[in-house]
């Protein structure tokens, strides 16, 4: 007699997170938006899965296959199999229900494990959860003093600390501490276990705290517009760098924020009003039909453009990404022209960020060489020589006096997501190179 209950159903959840995994797999679609389209009320969960799936793919396909999971079971379906192997060994650690399926995966646990151990395969270790303070609503003081009374220990480094002392302080945060950023200072930094912890928490959703990556912190860092200056932000929505650099400046002066979305146009509306942000005037548009007269006496210029995306940690991808020179050449192109528009059009502007969420030379130092070219006004400053040195990697050096000068925030090495950004300064007369 068998020893299955065959009338026990597997888990909605599972099967519609196999659903997606099969379909993404069988027809390469999007993760993101077969997700979007799930009905199914548990979509955060559904997510989860798949992105431990997609960090540890290698490693759970292979152990399926040295275990003989679908050898030996040949009624399991394949993309059941490496949902329920996924939760198991990398997600909750634990399967819901007694269904046929769930009780075949639990009983190759161990073989799994062992597997997976033996394999060489690397489990992808979790970057950390970045949480910056919202300084229109609680000011740095007021979040260490929260901290502080909700038992949160802070690690503090010597003032000397170099760059490398502050990485290995961060792989070495215990559960219970966090840190301040060193180049970003209202960033704080806790152990990725808390995650998910933070993503519910109540100052996250009352706006005192927001859930940015530190890497796309830099670009109001970098970009610095002084308290009471006119900053234009050309590719606005959804409004995490609009409201930082609404912080840099103190809340006073105005920035002038671009989406040509009416959905993320919506939300880039919704972020500013809930954030407290009173000195932004959100425009429903094209950036390049922005002009001086619409956006007058603009002095600082964001250009954050639409981009391939591929550095990005929190993207979900479950087959190998191939280079598309095809897009990557259309994106380029508005690209140039996004960037060369905030340099020709803007007669009082001193100084220009350019980031992206890329890590193709097409879309990052080829871009900021042709903008170059086209507007010779305009000279590259050092991003890391503003962030006081203490940063290493930069730009292809075969970019000359390009490269060098360019900022990438690598994920492995930087504990990031993946980002490149470039500074321009408006030349004045004399200036040289």
């Amino acid at each position: 007699m068998s020893k299955f209950n065959h009338s026990v159903k597997v888990p909605t959840q599972y099967k519609a997170t196999a659903k997606i995994l099969k379909t993404a797999l069988d027809k390469q679609k999007s993760i993101k938006s077969l997700i979007f389209e799930e009905k199914h009320a548990r979509v955060r969960s559904l997510q989860a899965v798949l992105k431990h799936y997609s960090d540890n793919r290698g490693a759970v396909d292979n152990a399926i296959e040295e275990t003989g999971l679908l050898k030996d079971n040949p009624n399991l379906d394949a993309s059941l199999a490496k949902v329920l192997v996924t939760e198991l060994i990398f997600g909750r650690k634990q399967l819901n229900g007694e269904s046929r399926p769930v009780q075949t995966v639990r009983s190759y646990q161990e073989k799994l494990q062992q597997a997976i151990s033996g394999s060489g395969i690397q489990k992808k270790e979790p970057n950390p959860r970045y949480v910056r303070i919202n300084t229109n609503l609680l000011s740095l003081s007021e979040a260490l003093e929260y901290l502080a009374g909700e038992e949160w220990r802070r690690k503090e480094l010597p003032a000397d600390a170099s760059y490398a002392d502050f990485l290995n302080a961060i792989r070495a945060l215990e559960e219970d501490e966090f840190m301040t950023d060193l180049h970003v200072e209202c960033v704080l930094i806790f152990h990725p276990k808390w995650a998910h912890y933070w993503a519910g928490h109540d100052f996250v959703h009352a706006k005192k705290f927001i859930l940015q990556n530190k890497a796309t912190c830099l670009a109001a860092e970098l970009l610095a517009p002084p308290t009471g200056s006119t900053v234009l932000d050309m590719c606005a929505a959804p409004g995490m760098k609009t409201l930082h650099m609404c912080n840099v400046m103190q809340n006073k002066g105005r920035i002038y924020a671009v989406e040509q979305s009416k959905e993320r146009y919506k939300a880039l509306c919704d972020i500013t009003n809930e954030a407290g942000c009173e000195i932004v005037t959100p425009i429903l548009g094209d950036a390049l039909t922005m002009t001086a007269e619409r956006c007058p006496d603009v002095e600082y210029i964001l250009v954050d453009p639409s981009c391939s995306g591929n550095g990005m940690q929190s993207r979900i991808s479950v087959c190998d990404e191939q280079k598309d020179d095809k897009r990557l050449y259309k994106l380029a192109g508005l690209q140039i022209k996004i960037l060369s528009h905030a340099m020709s059009a803007f007669p009082n502007v001193k100084r220009i960020a350019y980031c992206t969420c890329s890590l193709w030379k097409e879309e990052n130092e080829q871009v900021v060489q042709r903008c170059l070219q086209l507007n010779p006004s305009f000279k590259l400053l050092s991003c890391k020589k503003a962030l006081r040195n203490k940063w290493q990697n930069v730009g292809d050096k075969e970019y000359a006096k390009i490269g060098k000068n360019c900022l990438y925030c690598l994920p492995d090495s930087d504990l990031t997501d993946g980002i490149f950004l470039a500074l321009f300064e408006k030349r004045r007369d004399g200036d040289e190179d």
